[in-house]
């Protein structure tokens, strides 16, 4: 067996474990016993105890990915709005403190996605910024 074909051999079955696992979560939800689940499937105890955890720890994953994607879109609004206002601010002061709205934003972007800015590049942004104020 090539590496390619184990490869696709272990997508598939996760692939099947996943639905197997959504199936008996689906059951379980619905009400059904374990033993009514069992004779429904064919499935030992054990394996539907592995199903049950499988399903809740992928449903886990997937709420946590949504949350995630919900924070970084609501991140992006502010950074868009307050370069919008950024366009509009009449004095440095007020320029200065909408790049601070900016950059802090953009640092919490980063750390919700798992990398960090450095800090060398948001001062350099920031001075940037404030340089072209007028």
């Amino acid at each position: 067996m090539t590496a390619v074909q184990k490869v696709e051999t272990r997508i598939e079955r996760d692939a099947r474990l996943d639905q197997e696992a959504e199936q008996v979560f689906q059951l379980k939800f619905q009400g059904y016993t374990d033993a009514e689940i069992r004779r429904q499937t064919g499935y030992s105890r054990d394996s539907i105890k592995r199903r049950l955890e499988r399903a809740r720890r992928n449903l886990g994953e997937a709420t946590s990915n949504d949350v995630r994607t919900d924070l970084e879109r609501s991140l992006d609004d502010v950074i868009k709005r307050t370069y919008s206002l950024l366009d509009e601010a009449e004095t440095v002061s007020e320029k200065a403190q909408l790049l601070r709205v900016i950059t802090d934003t953009a640092a919490k972007k980063a750390r919700l996605l798992g990398v960090e800015a450095p800090s060398k590049l948001v001062h350099s942004m920031e001075q940037d910024g404030l340089g072209n104020a007028h």
